[in-house]
């Protein structure tokens, strides 16, 4: 009896705790049902494994939240900030270790189910790991630890991690991600990308509200982005490695200032060039830098989008196959609005080059330096730039150096209306030492101003050769063509050595003493068929001293205007005047008026026109017919000798043995066969009343012996006094001189003055005889040398 009513009561109690047991339960169920509803979860469900006070391990979770957490009515507790949510203390009946299997997420209000295990220990440090399946393959893990909580993530090819401490805010970060290979069109590929970035910087333990927006607004400090490890771009042929950094600046939530970084090396260049552009580049190392305020909240990172100007500074260097090398250094800024391109402001541009090898004219010309300063701006418009120092070219072509400076005061461009193009300029080229074959050691300094405008180059300048020979020009070229007015200032000749050194190559047998110069021209040069034209010439030299040959002139002066093209050159209305010329015998002056016309391939068919002339010789005066002269035209020149003075003929080659005085007219008649010159029956009359004739006979004496006609010779030829003398001169074209000459008159010392009459035929090979002629008189030593070559 005693034992039943032991085991009854005992059931009793046993039943009662169930009984408690399960009321808790079914409360704590009701309640936890509540509070999960008031956060959106509609259905839960929960199996598990294992359930002691050290350990719970939860095979499955399964909750559906279909719809967000309803807002609660009770009046809000007061509010907690991160110190003190990161700090809150574990409950002590929580276990050291839950561990979750299988967490299913589901419902409405995500869009696809999320599958993850997750851990919770509770030791020394608080851990939490979460290992995520589906659709995401990640795995978080965040610890607690003295005043600190880290947090690592991975997701893919990417890592997060974070240390904060919640006491004093300071908050360290960094991640890295790997972005796959990539192909845009057809010629682009570019090899993985690895990204990184860090945070240094302060989020306010304080922060009462645990929205993003009140996080990002607490949040000060640095963030670096960075691909650090060199990325692999291939375009076409060339390879392209870069890196590159962007820093941001944070302070309460806002961009103070950002700067960007990006540096690379682009390889076998060549391949994205032109292939027929003169100079062929194979690598390029280039550099961006940008950095400015910005004062944009990160959460309206978009705003950034009202920022207009955007500075940059770009440095390039680029090296051609042959050591050519290119620098470029420049600071400049982007205007924009709403991301749309309006301008580039160019603040600051410098590009160098070394080693610039350049084909001109079938020439190769090297830009040993160049030194180019600019600035100006580049819209969607028009392109506008000018010089901020002038352009610095040191020059090397044919083995001549020279420096240029080249200064655009303004360069303005419309892209749609190009026809509309300006361009002014000022261009200044020098050269200590000009040396071209045969002229060497010549200075020379061009100086210009250009203007490009209406699709026509103008320019005004100066070509000063030397000290002294200056030649302006005023010119205008376009597309097809060049025009050029040319003036030369009036320059004495023998201040240009060079002068002489070119004349001799030229025309070895004409040599200048001296002669001042002057002249213009108008120039045309049709550029599509290489066509020139020389229209409105004029040229002047005056008070010339030259030798041509055995030819000596002096005091030339001669003015004409001309005109000219690729065939022929047009002398119209030339005056000349010499004072003296000499070839055996001087003549002058001599003046003449005429035109001419002279092709450059067939110089024997050039004509003269002669419409004026005179020719003063010994005392007298010579004149040919003013006529049309061509030289492939067979032709007769009849020499009209007008008083010419034997005495004058006599003062020029003095001699001891003969004199001879009175004057004589005539005339030769010249025909030319376009090849050679003829003389046949020319003559010359002695002028009344005659003249004297005085020759050395002791000669002639010793010769005649015992010969009475001779001695009666000698003794005439002794003092002849003559009323009548006839010459009568042939000369073919072997340069055999042939004279019959007839003499009458009297010696009134013999014979008691009986008439007499004389006949001489003398032959003579004419070129010697002047030879001869022109060694024995006084002429320059140029001449004399000549001569004497000759005659040797």
């Amino acid at each position: 009896m005693k034992l039943w009513r032991l085991i009854s009561l005992g059931s009793s109690m046993l039943l009662t705790l169930l009984l408690i047991a399960f009321a808790i339960a079914l409360f704590g169920y009701f309640y936890l049902n509540q509070q999960l509803k008031l956060a959106g979860v509609t259905d839960w469900e929960v199996e598990f494994e294992k359930l002691t006070t050290s350990h719970i391990v939860i095979k499955q979770l399964e909750i559906t939240i279909d719809s967000l957490p309803e807002s609660s009515g009770a009046s809000s507790t007061a509010a907690v900030n991160l110190t003190q949510i990161f700090s809150m203390e574990m409950p002590a009946l929580l276990p050291e270790r839950i561990d979750i299997k299988s967490l299913q997420l589901k419902g409405k209000l995500l869009p696809e189910s999320v599958s993850a295990s997750l851990s919770l220990i509770n030791k020394q440090q608080l851990r939490l790991e979460l290992n995520s399946q589906e659709p995401l393959v990640a795995d978080v893990r965040v610890i607690r630890h003295d005043n600190q909580v880290k947090l690592k993530a991975r997701y893919d090819n990417a890592l997060l991690q974070a240390n904060y401490d919640y006491n004093s805010g300071k908050l360290i970060a960094g991640g890295s991600y790997l972005l796959a290979a990539q192909q845009f069109a057809d010629k682009v590929t570019t090899e993985p990308v690895s990204v990184d970035a860090k945070w240094n910087g302060n989020l306010s333990p304080y922060i009462e509200s645990a929205t993003v927006e009140s996080l990002i607004a607490e949040l000060s400090g640095e963030l670096v982005v960075s691909i650090t490890q060199p990325t692999l771009i291939e375009i076409t042929s060339s390879t392209t490695t870069a890196t590159g950094e962007l820093q941001l600046n944070l302070n309460k939530g806002i961009m103070d200032s950002y700067q960007l970084e990006l540096k690379g090396d682009t390889e076998n260049l060549a391949s994205l060039i032109e292939s027929d552009l003169p100079l062929q580049l194979s690598s390029l190392s280039w550099e961006l830098n940008s950095r400015d305020s910005l004062g944009v909240s990160l959460l309206s990172a978009q705003q950034a989008v009202n920022k207009a100007r955007w500075p940059l500074k770009l440095n390039a260097v680029a090296k051609g196959e042959k050591n050519e090398t290119i620098r470029l250094a420049s600071e400049l800024s982007i205007q924009q609005k709403q991301w749309q391109f309006n301008s580039l402001e160019l603040d600051y541009v410098q590009l160098n080059a070394d080693s610039i090898k350049l084909p001109v004219a079938g020439q190769s010309m090297t830009i040993s330096k160049l030194i180019s300063k600019f600035s100006g701006t580049v819209s969607t418009t028009v392109a506008e730039l000018h010089s901020t120092e002038p352009t610095r070219i040191e020059l090397k072509a044919l083995d001549n150096d020279a420096l240029a400076v080249l200064n655009f005061n303004q360069i303005y461009y419309p892209y749609s209306e190009p026809h509309n193009a300006l361009a002014e300029f000022d261009l200044n080229i020098h050269s200590n030492a000009v040396n071209f074959d045969p002229i060497r050691n010549l200075k020379a300094v061009f100086d210009s101003k250009f203007q490009y405008q209406q699709q026509q180059l103008t320019g005004d300048g100066e070509l000063v050769l030397g000290d002294h020979i200056k030649v302006a020009h005023h010119s205008q070229v376009t597309s097809d063509q060049l025009k050029s007015k040319i003036e030369v200032a009036d320059f004495n000749w023998q201040q240009i050595p060079q002068l002489d050194a070119l004349l001799a190559t030229m025309m070895p047998q004409l040599i200048v003493s001296k002669a001042a110069i002057s002249g213009q021209t108008d120039v045309t040069y049709s550029i599509n068929n290489n066509r020139w034209r020389l229209d409105n010439g004029q040229l002047e030299i005056q008070k010339g001293d030259w030798v041509f040959d055995t030819l000596s002139v002096v005091n030339s002066n001669i003015d004409f205007g001309f005109t000219a093209n690729n065939e022929q050159l047009n002398m119209n209305n030339a005056k000349l005047h010499i004072g003296s010329v000499q070839q055996g015998f001087a003549l002058g002056p001599i003046t003449a008026e005429f035109r001419a016309q002279l092709p450059f391939q067939q110089p024997m068919q050039s004509t003269l026109d002669l419409t004026s002339h005179t020719i003063k010789a010994l005392g007298g005066s010579i004149s040919i017919p003013n006529q049309r002269y061509s030289l492939t035209d067979s032709f007769a020149l009849p020499i009209v000798f007008e008083k010419i003075s034997l005495g004058e003929l006599m003062r020029q080659y003095p001699s001891n043995k003969i004199s001879i005085d009175g004057e004589v007219s005539g005339t030769i008649p010249v025909y030319w066969d376009s090849n050679d010159l003829t003389v046949e029956r020319g003559y010359l009359d002695a002028l009344a009343p005659g003249g004297h004739l005085q020759v050395d006979s002791s000669a002639l004496v010793q010769l005649a012996g015992s010969n009475p006609s001779l001695q009666t010779l000698a003794g005439v030829l002794g003092n002849f006094y003559y009323n009548q003398l006839s010459t009568t001169v042939d000369y073919n074209d072997n340069g055999k001189l042939t004279l019959a000459v007839q003499l009458k008159g009297s010696n009134p010392e013999l014979e008691n003055g009986r008439p007499v009459e004389l006949n001489v035929s003398l032959e003579e090979d004419l070129p010697a005889l002047i030879k001869g002629l022109q060694i024995s008189n006084s002429l320059n030593d140029v001449i004399r040398k000549r001569v004497q070559q000759k005659i040797n």
